[in-house]
C-alpha cells in the first residue's frame, strides 16, 4: 500500500511548489497525521484497507513525507490517541477501527447508506411512546403545542459496535401505527414512506461537535467527554409537510460527514 505526501501530490499535479516545507516537528506531525487520516478513511471506504491491516513502515513513511522518524512517530501517536490506529511492538501500526461515511447530500437511512458494504446494522429500541409536543417540537413539526406525537429513541449498531443514538419526533396525524412497525430491523425513513404511502422530499440539517455526557457515553460505549457529531435533521414529505424531527448523535471515532458541493447553483 502506498501513501502519498502533500508535497508529492503538488509536484505531480501542479509542477513546482510555491514554498519550502517549513515548520516544527509538531507541525510536521500534524500535517502528516491529517494526510494519513484522510487516506486511511478513503481506503477503508473503498474496501482497500480493513481493520487489522498494517500501515507502511516508519522508514517508508519517512521517505514518503520527507520528515524525520520522530515526526512520523508523533503523527502515528496522534492517530492512536484518536483511536484510529494501534501500534503493536514487533508488528508495526495497524488500523484499529474504520469510520463510516454519513453523506449530507443524500436523504438515506443508515441501512440504505451501507447497502453493499457487508456491514450489518441492528437497532436497540430504548424508547417508543406517544408524547405531547413541547413548544419547540410543535413549532418544527407545524402543529399546535401539546399535540400528540410519537417519540422514538434507538441505538444504531454497526457490525456489533455502537454507532449512533437517534431521537425522533414524528407527527401522528400524518403517520399512524409507527410504534407497531418493525423499528427493530428497519430504517425509519423506509418505514415512514411505507406507512404514509408517500415519498420523503428533503431535510434541513444542522451539525455541530459536542462532548458525550454521562448518559450518552454509557449508551454509546465511549468515555465521558468523547467527541460526538450531533446532527439536527428536520425531514419533510415531497409536498412540503413537516414530518420527522430528529436529533442524532454519532460516535466521532466511528463516523465522518461527507458531501459534494458545487460553487454554481445552476450546475445542480
Amino acid at each position: 500500500m502506498r501513501f502519498e505526501s502533500p508535497k508529492m501530490k503538488m509536484k505531480r499535479t501542479h509542477g513546482k511548489i510555491g514554498r519550502a516545507y517549513f515548520g516544527s516537528r509538531s507541525d510536521a506531525a500534524r500535517w502528516v497525521r491529517d494526510s494519513l487520516r484522510i487516506q486511511i478513511i478513503e481506503r477503508s471506504e473503498g474496501a482497500l484497507l480493513a481493520r487489522g491491516d498494517s500501515l507502511p513502515s516508519e522508514d517508508c513513511l519517512c521517505a514518503t513525507f520527507g520528515v524525520s522518524r520522530n515526526a512520523i512517530r508523533e503523527s502515528l501517536d496522534l492517530l492512536r490517541q484518536e483511536g484510529l490506529v494501534e501500534r503493536i511492538p514487533g508488528v508495526g501500526t495497524i488500523l484499529k477501527s474504520s469510520k463510516i461515511c454519513q453523506r449530507l447530500d443524500r436523504l438515506k437511512g443508515l441501512s440504505e447508506s451501507l447497502e453493499g458494504s457487508q456491514l450489518s446494522v441492528t437497532n436497540g429500541i430504548l424508547a417508543g411512546r406517544d408524547v405531547s409536543a413541547n413548544s419547540f417540537v410543535a413549532q418544527k413539526l407545524g402543529v399546535p403545542e401539546g399535540t400528540p406525537v410519537v417519540f422514538v429513541e434507538r441505538l444504531r449498531i454497526v457490525d456489533g459496535t455502537a454507532f449512533s443514538l437517534d431521537d425522533s419526533y414524528v407527527r401522528t396525524d400524518v403517520v399512524q401505527d409507527l410504534l407497531g412497525a418493525d423499528l427493530l430491523n428497519r430504517d425509519l425513513f423506509s418505514l415512514l414512506e411505507e406507512l404514509q404511502q408517500a415519498s420523503l422530499g428533503w431535510a434541513e440539517i444542522k451539525t455541530e461537535a459536542v462532548a458525550a455526557d454521562e448518559s450518552t457515553a454509557e449508551i454509546l460505549c465511549v468515555d465521558v467527554g468523547s467527541p460526538l457529531l450531533l446532527v439536527h435533521r428536520m425531514v419533510y414529505l415531497d409536498d412540503g409537510t413537516p414530518l420527522d424531527l430528529e436529533v442524532v448523535r454519532y460516535r466521532g471515532d466511528r463516523s465522518y460527514l461527507c458531501s459534494t458541493l458545487r460553487r454554481n447553483f445552476l450546475q445542480m
